[in-house]
């Protein structure tokens, strides 16, 4: 007990005994979270089969607030991984806090995928219509199944391979969420890291493929999750209006997730900090980092979204026109406004000042900010997407032809919500089965930091190991 105290932080057996009362001193709060989500996570599961088992079957325009939240889910939770990947590849230290609240993001791909996959099953034929599935080589599509076939893919596209990419991403994430915490899981359960019962020795070989395996789990899942953005936005979106072809929504589609995936993380801190009794390591330099993360995102926002109003802008065709009035200044106008206020005007306007920069609670507010930001976007562009999903093949629709406003019905809201719900019940039974906290790489930054005297203060000096 002498030595469980290193620069007025926790370590090594000290560290671990304290996350293991924290964890075992579960109270009211957390059951009583644990009940609103499961009765949240129920209703949504009853909506969603009541939608699928209607007679007659719902209307395309029906399945757009499902595919926002399937969009939304995507953007935020399991965009959130990628923060403790950057952070990993750049040896930046102020996000050890922050690392397992990142990678816990990944257990949302059990909810997303299978209401991705049903969703998929919701599409209008993708024949003749403008995607990037089309390819007409000579080879004879073939179906299986419901699905139906596209010329030149012998295996059905888009839902097998946006079903294969969804599921990929999900089993990537998983894999490095459990990667991450085997040590911690370990030594929290057993006392110990090591022996037999864990299969972990603590060995040098041991040591390095867990800390490069964690690298590369996390560049294969960048590169899974770009995919997948691409997809979703193309499949769910683009190919269902008449005349939308762009190059620059779907990599302003993965920005923005990059933005709210990295606003996930700072909100789940807060609550960790505010509710899990980490105050005493999730600091403010891991709000601090966090927010230079939100305010660079912030400005790649804005470019992305000028740069696809001011093409459409200036081209001025008939087609162009109706997606200016479908998605921006028509009758998704307002949110089109709600959007840009919230992921990048606000962030913007309160990051560039140091004392909100440079705290604990400005932050937390700001990724408050760009979640609900991205939440309206999705509702932007999918509701207003699917409310065109059932124009004929080959039909362009003027102006005048944009539908009206679609508000949002009871099963609709059920769904959205009953979808986080569920995510949380993940979140919770995660944070339970795994420390809070990444204890094996705070334990490193521990080790590795000091204190020394620099004018009239100490400064704290961070060794960065090769």
């Amino acid at each position: 007990m002498a030595h469980e105290h290193v620069n007025g932080a926790l370590t090594s057996a000290g560290l671990t005994r304290d996350l293991r009362e924290r964890a075992a001193e579960v109270g009211g709060t957390y059951w009583a979270a644990l009940l609103v989500f499961g009765l949240l996570a129920i209703g949504g599961l009853y909506a969603l089969f009541s939608l699928l088992t209607a007679n007659p079957k719902p209307p395309l325009p029906a399945w757009g607030y499902p595919a926002a939240t399937v969009a939304f889910i995507l953007s935020t939770f399991q965009g959130a991984p990628l923060m403790a990947f950057a952070t990993r590849l750049a040896k930046g230290y102020w996000a050890l806090p922050l690392r397992r609240a990142s990678e816990m993001g990944a257990l949302a791909g059990v909810v997303n995928a299978p209401l991705f996959i049903l969703l998929l099953n919701q599409l209008p034929t993708q024949v003749n219509r403008t995607s990037i599935w089309y390819a007409d080589n000579g080879l004879a599509g073939k179906a299986l199944g419901f699905f139906p076939a596209l010329p030149g893919w012998p295996i059905p596209a888009p839902y097998f391979w946006d079903a294969f990419l969804m599921l990929l991403l999900t089993f990537d994430g998983l894999a490095l969420l459990w990667l991450s915490g085997r040590v911690d899981s370990a030594a929290r359960s057993g006392g110990s890291s090591s022996g037999p019962g864990s299969g972990w020795w603590g060995t040098g070989k041991q040591w390095n493929v867990l800390s490069g395996g964690v690298v590369v789990l996390g560049a294969f899942y960048l590169m899974t999750l770009v995919f997948v953005h691409v997809f979703v936005v193309s499949d769910l979106a683009i190919s269902l209006v008449p005349g939308w072809r762009s190059a620059i929504f779907p990599p302003y589609h993965a920005v923005s997730g990059l933005q709210a995936g990295a606003a996930t993380v700072v909100l789940t801190a807060g609550l960790l900090r505010q509710f899990g009794g980490l105050r005493r390591y999730i600091g403010m330099d891991a709000f601090w980092g966090a927010a230079k993360l939100m305010l660079g995102t912030s400005l790649l926002f804005f470019y992305f979204t000028w740069s696809e109003l001011i093409t459409n802008w200036y081209g001025r065709t008939p087609d162009e026109l109706f997606l200016l009035a479908l998605n921006m200044f028509g009758p998704y106008m307002p949110l089109f406004i709600i959007s840009f206020c919230c992921n990048f005007v606000l962030p913007l306007g309160l990051l560039i000042w140091n004392p909100i920069r440079v705290s604990v609670r400005g932050p937390i507010v700001v990724a408050a900010i760009i979640f609900f930001g991205n939440m309206v976007d999705r509702f932007r562009i999918y509701v207003s997407s699917w409310s065109v999903a059932a124009t004929p093949v080959g039909q362009h629709l003027a102006v005048e032809q944009v539908p009206p406003f679609q508000a949002p019905s009871l099963f609709d809201a059920l769904i959205f919500f009953g979808a986080l719900g569920a995510v949380g019940v993940l979140y919770l039974v995660g944070f339970k089965l795994l420390p809070a906290l990444s204890m094996w790489e705070y334990k490193t930054g521990v080790l590795l930091t000091i204190e020394q005297a620099y004018a009239n203060t100490e400064v704290r000096v961070i060794a960065k190991p090769r």
